[in-house]
């Protein structure tokens, strides 16, 4: 039977007489007549193709349909009132689950230190992240699949997501020792390695742009790695080189297993975005979690 072909207030009516005791003892916790109730009944009766009470005397004595009814639609009201209740809570106390979308390269340090101290604040809230393309998470935000996700790239003022910026990092060119061993020359590195993130957005042709805004050169991809992570493993296993941020490159300077490729430019910096749907409500717990990342991760 479906729902939708149900009266769901005779199931209601239904429990308030077999809880109360009785048709005259509901009537008054509801507010109706008797003879409302008792009409309820049989129209749910009907309804159902099955008797829910035996009549004996002046009494209603549950039968085995109505005690099996009872006890599961007791269970679903139950649930009903939790799930409500939840809905309410959601207002003022800080639970549930945050669900945060990341691109593959955001800085795991930063974030293990965002997500920790969360959950040190709020013991009642989780979070579920998940990695993906741009595209993909920006999609999934606007449908509220995603609660926030961390990008490096804000989103257009007509866009239905608000960007927040929140911090910066220099991306540099790094090799080992195999390669470019004089430093950076562009016709030794026509014939460079080279390992990047994704085919549909070379951060090294960014990297040449931003450096030398003049040159047109190919450029010898020889890896797509797609994660910072593996990025970083091939450049230090001599695979070629690539651009990471310069926080990453920062641990392998010292012992010489990586160098990095300066050119007269400033760096090429990388901004970090907190996007989210544009004036979508935020609950206590997505309020709190947006408040401790500006704290955590925020640039002054």
């Amino acid at each position: 039977m479906q729902l939708n072909s149900l009266d769901l207030n005779k199931l209601h009516t239904f429990l308030a007489v077999v809880d109360q005791g009785g048709v005259g003892k509901a009537g008054r916790a509801l507010g109706r007549t008797s003879s409302a109730i008792s009409q309820s009944l049989t129209s749910l009766e009907t309804a159902l193709g099955c008797p829910l009470f035996d009549r004996v005397g002046r009494q209603l004595v549950l039968t085995r349909a109505g005690r099996q009814l009872h006890a599961r639609v007791s269970q679903y009201q139950a649930h009903l009132e939790q799930a409500l209740e939840a809905a309410r809570g959601a207002e003022t106390e800080v639970s549930g689950t945050v669900s945060l979308g990341l691109f593959l390269g955001f800085p795991r340090l930063r974030l293990c230190e965002l997500l920790t101290r969360f959950g040190r604040l709020h013991p009642a809230a989780a979070i579920r992240t998940m990695y993906g393309p741009e595209r993909e998470l920006e999609r999934r935000l606007v449908k509220n699949q995603l609660d926030y996700v961390f990008s490096f790239r804000a989103a257009a003022s007509a866009s239905p997501v608000a960007s927040t910026e929140m911090f910066s990092q220099n991306l540099v060119l790094v090799t080992g020792a195999r390669y470019l061993k004089a430093g950076f020359d562009l016709a030794q590195f026509r014939d460079t390695p080279v390992v990047d993130y994704y085919q549909g957005d070379p951060l090294i042709q960014r990297w040449l742009a931003h450096h030398y805004p003049n040159a047109k050169l190919a450029v010898n991809v020889r890896f797509w790695a797609a994660t910072t992570d593996l990025v970083l493993d091939l450049v230090l296993a001599g695979a070629g080189v690539g651009v990471l941020p310069d926080h990453v490159v920062e641990p392998h300077l010292s012992g010489r297993r990586l160098r990095v490729l300066g050119t007269k430019r400033r760096p090429l910096v990388d901004r970090m975005w907190l996007n989210e749907p544009r004036e979508a409500h935020r609950d206590a717990t997505l309020k709190a979690f947006r408040a401790l990342a500006l704290e955590v991760l925020r640039s002054d």
